[in-house]
């Protein structure tokens, strides 16, 4: 199961819809046009005579790239000179004259939203449409084309869906993948044997900078993007060529291009059957991560989220590049906070693919150190002898709002693993990283965490006890029990044959959670999962000390080796066992209902859908109407 999380990144916000294009070409602009020369430019632009059309048509462009405001593209309008542009427009012949007029069209559109539908109304996208069919217009202009209607894609998700049901996306795409083609071609001669292609042509560089953006900039959301998976299969593909070439504003918006598409096929099977995810594009994103610009890691982050969301063979092909490496470099508390945040919904995201998958992310002894290293109270620290959480020095420098999404992401990643990992995996996890238990613990010793934070630690606690009984008497190392000297210092606390369980009581667990339950009276999630996790510590204690040597009776938690995983307690086939007659009670007692078997939410894959445009609208309303797993941080 993949769960939607609707939580606004301002970072999306200063992502352009619109540009005007004020430098796409080099040009003289010391000359300014001023507004009473605008009449007479009108007249030139109506000339029969194509050098006269040029000069009229070339100094309105002027007058439009002095000033961005609304009152210059106001003062063409009233020129009335649309139908006129649009006429110059399928004047391929004349190459620098289209480019003018096309340019003229991209400033308008990047205006107001009156100005956008007043070229929409003039049916421009299908002029347009044609300047990128034509094969006798230059890549300059097809490229200026492509920005003009990408303007138009950048006001609306209805405009967007109108330029899908024209095939603006393929269109686009289709001369970016030719003009990639001659690239790679040349590469193939110079410098792609070394593994970085260099766009040589300055010229043709911005054409490339420009046809990628507006690819991107038209992947954003709309009404029914899934309904047109097919067309944006070669949109996917060229903006894959594109993150090849070694030029960062190339790279950036390849990258949100391919996050935007990928969010929006979210379990459509047919792109998915039918979409060209390389080793080569997996390998490339993976190196980028080691690129030091927030704006660069930050649409890579965001592309690989969406490709971990997906299906698991993809996944795979990502953890065969370096990244879980790079990964590792980027979740120190030193690193960025949505850096830090993105790269653990990553690591998540990994963690509930599949047994084989996540016993990796477990290998991955730099990753498994971090996200158990941020199972902490941000800007405190925890002292031991008093059972507290007092704060730093720092504590008043901290975000944390945003500190403790990042505390929630690490015990996501954890109640993945421990869902799906193999018994194996599961004994190497808790053996190379003991201090989980006592972090767990540690954490909810913290009253006034966020809701979410406190049901996500529940839940990994009750899925690692589940898990190690399961394999308490065969598996577990003995070194994890309590030594006889902690038995003597704590002999109040009953032992059990599960040493994890013995941990969770010896960190005071029984006696915190009737704290939470106060603290969190209206969350009958949270009250479910202390009932249950109440009983499994104390019917542990209580079959293990009434049990003989041969009576191994446990409970046990059943995993499922798919991203929909739950965790359970498990009926005995003779009848219930102690602990769900225990819980029955225990429920019984606060006022619960418990079904006969408790289900947490289990593994799961997850998006976090971070702006109002960045995906198909019904998603962003699934994702708004699933507020809860996010609200809840204060």
């Amino acid at each position: 199961m993949t769960i939607d999380e609707f939580d606004p990144d301002d970072l999306l916000v200063e992502i352009n819809r619109k540009l005007a294009n004020v430098s796409i070409q080099s040009a003289n602009l010391t000359d300014t046009v001023h507004k009473n020369a605008l009449s007479s430019l009108r007249y030139y632009l109506h000339s029969d005579n194509i050098e006269t059309c040029f000069v009229g048509a070339h100094n309105l462009r002027k007058y439009l790239t002095q000033a961005t405001e609304p009152g210059h593209v106001d003062d063409l309008l009233e020129l009335d000179i649309l139908p006129r542009i649009k006429q110059l427009l399928s004047y391929h012949e004349h190459s620098e004259l289209q480019f003018e007029c096309a340019w003229i069209v991209t400033n308008i559109a990047a205006g107001t939203s009156e100005h956008t539908n007043a070229l929409v109304e003039a049916d421009f996208i299908g002029a347009l449409l044609e300047i990128l069919y034509s094969k006798i217009s230059t890549t300059t202009s097809k490229a200026q084309a492509a920005w003009a209607l990408s303007n138009f894609a950048g006001e609306s998700p209805a405009l967007r869906e109108l330029l899908l049901t024209n095939s603006a996306i393929g269109a686009v795409a289709n001369v970016l993948d030719s003009v990639c083609d001659e690239i790679m071609d040349d590469a193939i001669e110079r410098s792609y044997s070394s593994g970085r292609v260099t766009i040589r042509d300055h010229d043709l560089c911005i054409d490339v900078k420009a046809l990628t953006w507006s690819l991107s900039n038209m992947c954003r959301g709309g009404f029914r993007t899934a309904d047109y998976w097919d067309m944006y299969l070669p949109a996917f593909y060229s903006l894959s060529q594109c993150a090849i070439f070694d030029h960062k504003d190339i790279w950036i918006d390849s990258c949100w291009g391919l996050s935007r598409i990928l969010y929006n096929m979210h379990e459509v099977t047919s792109f998915y059957d039918a979409v060209p995810i390389s080793p080569q594009l997996c390998s490339r994103l993976a190196q980028l991560l080691t690129e030091r610009t927030i704006s660069i890691i930050v649409p890579v982050l965001r592309c690989i989220i969406n490709i971990t969301s997906g299906p698991n063979e993809y996944s795979a092909l990502l953890l065969d590049t370096p990244l879980l490496t790079n990964l590792g470099t980027l979740t120190p508390t030193s690193i960025p906070i949505p850096i830090r945040r993105d790269s653990f919904l990553v690591v998540s995201n990994l963690a509930a693919s599949n047994e084989t998958l996540v016993n990796q992310v477990i290998q991955s002894h730099e990753i498994m150190e971090s996200v158990v290293a941020h199972v902490h109270v941000p800007g405190h620290t925890y002292h031991e002898d008093t059972i507290q959480w007092f704060p730093t020095v720092s504590n008043a420098y901290y975000n944390l709002a945003d500190e403790w999404k990042i505390t929630t992401e690490a015990l996501w990643a954890l109640s993945n693993l421990t869902n799906l990992a193999s018994d194996d995996s599961i004994c190497t996890m808790l053996a190379s990283h003991p201090q989980i238990p006592k972090s767990l613990s540690a954490l909810l010793n913290y009253m006034n965490m966020p809701l979410s934070t406190c049901i996500k630690g529940l839940d990994v606690i009750i899925t690692i006890i589940g898990r190690t009984n399961k394999i308490a008497y065969t598996r577990l190392p003995s070194s994890a029990r309590l030594t006889d000297q902690e038995n003597k210092d704590s002999p109040s606390i009953p032992s059990s044959s599960n040493p994890y369980i013995e941990q969770f009581i010896n960190q005071g667990l029984p006696t915190l959670l009737p704290c939470l339950r106060k603290v969190h009276q209206k969350s009958m999630e949270l009250q479910k999962r202390c009932v249950i996790l109440a009983s499994l510590l104390e019917t542990a204690v209580s079959s293990d000390q009434s049990s003989t040597s041969g009576d191994k009776s446990t409970i046990t938690t059943t995993t499922t080796t798919t991203t929909t995983a739950t965790t359970t307690t498990s009926s005995s086939s003779s009848g219930s066992t102690p602990s769900s007659s225990t819980s029955s009670n225990l429920a019984a007692m606060f006022g619960l209902s418990l079904p006969p078997s408790f289900i947490t939410t289990g593994a799961n894959k997850r998006r976090v859908l971070r702006g109002h445009e960045d995906g198909d609208i019904r998603l962003i309303e699934n994702a708004v109407g699933n507020l809860s797993i996010t609200e809840g941080v204060q």
